[in-house]
């Protein structure tokens, strides 16, 4: 059962959670992200602007496809036909996957026109990302009464499964 005394709207929100769509694809764009920035430092270390343009094409690109799928998948499962209001409110929902890469990007646009090293975006852009998964987590515990023990352990695990996602994406990229 909840606590009482615990606010249910923390005065901080992490960023998966602020977008102006789904907080699920907020943590999927997260992981995305994170997922294409490993795989940009693997292939090349020292270029932040490839880095960038991949994070925000590939967001660009499941963006559309995530779009796309609901308005398909509804289309077929509900027997609705698509109409302009249904097409903008999918792209609504499903925009916070784009939304949640642009701080990554502007990060590693910084590395890209030479404010702060490569190589330093590119870690920072990751840490960034990783920070914000594990702040979700920490936020989820929060919003459901769990305690600083729970609240860790739910940050730690949307951190370890991040992790494992991306770790699983470098290894068969």
């Amino acid at each position: 059962m909840r606590d009482p005394s615990i606010r249910s709207d923390p005065d901080w929100r992490p960023v998966a959670v602020r977008t102006s769509g789904s907080a699920t694809q907020g943590i999927y764009g997260l992981i995305l992200a994170t997922a294409v920035i490993a795989i940009s430092r693997e292939s090349d270390p020292s270029d932040a602007g490839q880095a960038a343009i991949s994070t925000l094409v590939t967001a660009l690109v499941f963006w559309l496809a995530h779009v796309y799928a609901g308005l398909l998948g509804t289309a077929v499962s509900q027997d609705q036909g698509l109409t302009r209001a249904g097409v903008a409110r999918a792209a609504r929902e499903h925009w916070s996957l784009v939304e949640v890469a642009i701080p990554l990007v502007l990060i590693l646009g910084l590395g890209a026109i030479g404010a702060i090293p490569e190589r330093a975006a590119l870690v920072a852009a990751t840490i960034l990302a990783l920070v914000e998964l594990a702040a979700t987590g920490s936020y989820a515990a929060i919003r459901h009464g769990a305690g600083p023990g729970g609240t860790l352990l739910s940050a730690a695990f949307a951190l370890i499964l991040g992790l494992f996602v991306v770790l699983l994406k470098v290894l068969i990229h």
